[in-house]
């Protein structure tokens, strides 16, 4: 990978959700609750930022060791390059040795193939985010 991961604060990920995650949205659709509280990480590229994702400390079940993947874009023109992998993977190994145990996300259907390459599984059933469409919840184990 030739872009450069680094952690990055809230407003550095809000114009690329924007583009990727709500195009027909307003900035403050993009504005989420803990993202004050929330680790942002983006992979950067000739001083633009390709590739985001926001990792909030959220309980999944009963485990209250988890970490929540919410907010994953990457720059239309910067898709394929392997950005989002190396991103999901260095935050995979990061919560792991920070005591982490499971790592979950509410995935949209394009990227249930994503996940699933990067080891990620599907826990119940679809259900609908309004004016999204349907997701899936998938789960790491990382404490295995």
């Amino acid at each position: 990978m030739e872009g450069n991961l680094k952690w990055v604060n809230a407003n550095d990920v809000y114009p690329l959700r924007l583009m990727v995650l709500r195009p027909e949205g307003k900035n403050q659709d993009c504005i989420w609750p803990g993202d004050d509280d929330a680790d942002h990480l983006g992979v950067h590229l000739d001083g633009e930022v390709v590739c985001i994702a926001s990792f909030y400390r959220r309980n999944f079940e009963n485990e209250t060791e988890a970490i929540q993947l919410r907010g994953m874009a990457t720059h239309p023109d910067h898709r394929g390059k392997g950005f989002g992998k190396a991103l999901v993977e260095y935050a995979m190994q990061y919560y792991r040795k920070h005591g982490a145990r499971i790592m979950w996300c509410n995935a949209r259907v394009v990227a249930l193939d994503f996940y699933r390459k990067l080891g990620y599984e599907i826990v119940g059933e679809p259900f609908e985010v309004e004016g999204i469409g349907t997701h899936f919840r998938m789960v790491f184990r990382l404490d295995l």
